[in-house]
């Protein structure tokens, strides 16, 4: 069964990141070079993981990456994900 859960403040955001499971992940509805793009974060141990994804026009679905980083904390990730998305939250926690 697949669950994802919504999240629209920052703070919440960074609750879910904190506890992410290896099999879980985060989707980021964020801004890259002025255009919509998809955020998405997992984790393997201790380091997480920040890919960035170009937006289908029409479809809304993942394009292009457009970058990959690693963190080695929570912390850092945090102000990677302020940048991706420096106006209102929206992500789904699965």
């Amino acid at each position: 069964m697949f669950y994802e859960r919504k999240v629209t403040s920052f703070d919440e955001l960074m609750r879910a990141v904190r506890v992410l499971d290896e099999d879980s992940g985060v989707r980021l509805v964020g801004e890259a070079r002025g255009r919509k793009c998809l955020v998405f974060v997992t984790r393997s141990g201790p380091k997480f993981t920040m890919m960035t994804y170009s937006v289908k026009a029409g479809t809304g679905t993942p394009g292009r990456r457009l970058g990959a980083m690693e963190f080695d904390g929570a912390g850092a990730l945090g102000e990677a994900l302020r940048k991706a998305a420096p106006r209102r939250i929206l992500a789904y926690v699965y």
